[in-house]
């Protein structure tokens, strides 16, 4: 089959992908041919292509963030209001599902070429070499089933490569699917190694981080198999202690987020970006997300200086009630290494520079100090939000008079300004580990080793020695965590399908979203999102989910 892979026609849901990979088109720009693909070569390049394609699964936001508790969208456009506030128009030709549904399949179908590829017998492969990219392509496929499976319920099931356009197809059951989902990653354990030498690469850290996460959700769902709790807890526990794991907490929870300290011991696997523009594509948007845009909002104090403040782009709000999380910002070092308060002056014109220009205080300081800034922007006048003023929010969005902290943590300053972020792109983190951790072992029953797993992240949190026995807790339960894991990984992905697996998300989206209580229409339908009418209408069998 000599077909070049520019040529495949993308017409179902599983056809294959042209080579758009950076990686691909550079090595060999005029024609990349199905044969490559017999090679050692073309299976590393067809495997980064997959690494390079999760990019866009993890920029989805509408699909991470909004609909939250955490998260608001900032106006409201037919989107927005569907994936943030599912209001009644939300239907199966939404803008966002489908580019999601097709990047995921495309994903499955290329760890299936892969995997059905690569061989032991292929050239200048050895052992060592097979047990990686095979490996590395079976957790990828896993993960894609299951975001797959968690956004849309049942959705065919393919584990080999597919060299025929596909009419007809049905929905495996979501029990199937996490049959296989499970040994899957049990076996891909076996084939991956501890190394962490080469940053982006997922070993089997990253699988059991998958796996564990695997066997915590399912313990949930009506087909839950006993022991689904302690078994995630166990899967987990190999990452946290055990005796090859290379991962450990870093003493200090800001060190966790400096710019300098990528990679560092807590990092599991992470999309890798940086500053080659061939490689960073349209660059990791995190910098830019959670935030306001200072320079136009303030144009006569504040100056383009991507080492000051980034070029935030307002892509989704803080909930303001994300603050009030946090009982003593004081006493909590993850509130300030978190948000950006303080705003100096950076404008050469201005005759205040380097004067404080803005000044957010902790939610919770009604001193009214104002530092002496020029600008002082306490949490709450009157029982109403400054930040983000709930009962005037739409007024406040469209005339654009925002101004809130930012979060800082993903702060880029080796980019210019309002350039491609470079940064990388944390997806497994140790303290998600533990809080995953701490999640099986309540569900579990052993409450005691999930408050020990809380402690140990609250201890780390305490602004100073004095606090530690303030931070520590002595109980706990479910909303607890989903909290703690605000305070710890806020503005990091996965907090639609934390509040999914859990059965939280109608509770707390009603509870903490103003646009869901706006609508008043969310139900038990949206824990899944529609099936892509295009998709439907293009394959035989597919059908929609209830609802939509």
């Amino acid at each position: 089959m000599k077909r070049s892979i520019k040529n495949i026609i993308v017409v179902t849901l599983l056809a294959v992908t042209t080579a758009c990979s950076d990686f691909l088109e550079i090595d060999n720009p005029s024609a990349v041919t199905d044969d490559l693909y017999n090679t050692k070569d073309g299976q590393e390049k067809l495997l980064a292509d997959i690494y390079a394609k999760y990019r866009n699964v993890f920029n989805t936001g509408e699909l991470q963030y909004y609909g939250t508790d955490l998260y608001l969208a900032i106006t409201e456009s037919p989107d927005e209001r569907m994936f943030n506030g599912y209001d009644a128009s939300f239907n199966s030709t939404a803008g966002v599902v489908g580019p999601y549904w097709r990047n995921l399949y495309k994903i499955v179908q290329e760890t299936n070429i892969l995997l059905t590829r690569t061989t032991p017998e292929t050239e200048g492969m050895t052992e060592e070499t097979f047990n990686s990219i095979t490996g590395q392509g079976r957790f990828l496929r896993a993960l894609a089933y299951y975001y797959l499976v968690e956004t849309f319920g049942p959705v065919p099931l393919y584990t080999e490569e597919q060299s025929e356009i596909i009419t007809t197809t049905n929905r495996a059951l979501e029990s199937d699917i996490y049959t296989f989902l499970i040994a899957e990653l049990e076996a891909t354990v076996q084939l991956l190694t501890w190394d962490v030498s080469q940053p982006g690469i997922a070993q089997k850290g990253a699988a059991l981080q998958l796996l564990g996460k695997v066997y915590l959700t399912r313990a949930y769902k009506p087909y839950a198999q006993p022991g689904d709790f302690s078994m995630a807890a166990a899967t987990l526990d190999k990452i946290i202690d055990g005796a090859d794991s290379p991962y450990a907490l870093l003493d200090n929870y800001a060190d966790v987020y400096d710019e300098n300290n990528q990679n560092n011991s807590e990092v599991i696997w992470a999309i890798q970006y940086g500053l080659d523009r061939n490689f960073s594509g349209s660059g990791n948007p995190q910098q830019a997300q959670f935030g306001f845009n200072i320079v136009a909002l303030e144009p006569d104090l504040f100056d383009k200086v991507q080492k000051d403040y980034s070029a935030m782009s307002r892509f989704y709000w803080v909930n303001p009630k994300v603050h009030e999380l946090f009982d003593n910002p004081l006493a909590d070092i993850r509130y300030d290494a978190t948000f950006q308060r303080e705003f100096y002056v950076n404008h050469p014109d201005s005759d205040h520079l380097g004067e404080l220009g803005i000044y957010f205080p902790r939610w919770n300081d009604s001193s009214g100090n104002d530092m002496g800034a020029l600008q002082y922007y306490p949490f709450e006048e009157e029982d109403e939000y400054v930040w983000y003023p709930q009962s005037t929010a739409l007024p406040v969005l469209n005339t654009g008079s925002d101004r809130m902290p930012i979060i800082k943590k993903f702060k880029d300053t080796r980019i210019e300004w309002g350039g491609p972020g470079s940064r990388e792109d944390v997806i497994f983190r140790l303290s998600g580990t533990y809080l995953l951790s701490a999640e099986a072992y309540l569900g579990a029953g052993n409450t005691a080793t999930a408050i020990e797993r809380i402690n140990t992240l609250r201890k780390r949190a305490a602004s100073t020695p004095s606090f530690i026995d303030q931070m520590e807790v002595s109980s706990i339960d479910l909303d607890f965590i989903l909290d703690e894991r605000a305070r710890e990984l806020l503005g990091e992905h996965d907090r639609w399908f934390h509040l999914k697996r859990t059965g939280k998300l109608i509770e707390r989206a009603r509870s903490y979203n103003i646009f869901v209580q706006k609508y008043d229409n969310i139900s038990h339908m949206h824990l899944v999102r529609p099936i892509p009418q295009d998709e439907i209408n293009k394959v035989n069998g597919l059908t929609q989910n209830e609802g939509y």
